[in-house]
């Protein structure tokens, strides 16, 4: 998460205090849905911020408005971690760097992934990050450390996969989503036999994604 006081974090207009009020609160809430599980209550989260309920539910009128609030985060940092890789990171790197961010990032949020991922069409920020893992794709191609034949909606199912793995695994071998995203990135590389199977096209990413939660970044190229 970012600076309590920045643009994104702190909100127009909020007194400094506040504004690290409701970073703490966020913070809090994103680690107790991440150990805890969705169904959390409000006060242990208040408690873990060092604040008041009152002070949670005037920055949060209500539960759904905090969980939105901690998505919209969690949603900034996907958008950051792909573009920073597009910033950072060699072009033929970048997409790999990006995947082991945001497998991070699911890591952190992993009691309320299925809660967390439910896509929305239209949303600025998903779309900025579909642009980005686009454009990471784009480099990765044309630096040959893919197969030619990875598509954006390769990628949404790579996301999806890590999300599986760290919801079956993080409770017994936390860091047995490392080996997954090795092993992926292993069969997305140019050196790998293509499957012989098409990719998802975008009405069928579309009836998957309404049939479960969505990874980060999951919208269809139509929508």
């Amino acid at each position: 998460m970012t600076d309590p006081v920045d643009g994104r974090t702190g909100g127009t207009g909020l007194r400094r205090d506040a504004a690290r009020n409701r970073l703490r609160i966020l913070r809090a809430a994103a680690r107790s849905f991440g150990e805890d599980g969705i169904d959390v209550g409000v006060e242990s989260i208040a408690q873990r911020a060092g604040v008041g309920v009152g002070t949670l539910y005037r920055r949060f009128p209500t539960k759904e408005a905090l969980i939105e609030a901690v998505v919209h985060e969690l949603l900034c940092d996907v958008r950051d971690a792909a573009s920073a890789a597009l910033a950072d990171e060699p072009p033929g790197e970048g997409f790999a760097a990006f995947l082991r961010s945001v497998a991070g990032l699911q890591v952190e949020h992993r009691g309320c992934l299925g809660r967390l991922w439910i896509d929305r069409v239209h949303d600025p920020i998903r779309e900025e990050i579909e642009a980005g893992i686009r454009a990471l794709l784009d480099g990765a191609r044309a630096a040959g450390t893919v197969r030619p034949d990875i598509v954006y909606e390769d990628a949404v199912v790579l996301l999806w996969s890590i999300r599986g793995v760290i919801e079956s695994t993080a409770a017994v071998a936390p860091d047995a989503w490392r080996r997954h995203v090795a092993m992926l990135l292993a069969a997305v590389g140019p050196d790998a036999p293509a499957p012989g199977f098409a990719p998802l096209d975008a009405g069928q990413l579309q009836a998957a994604l309404a049939a479960r939660g969505a990874p980060p970044g999951a919208r269809p190229a139509s929508a």
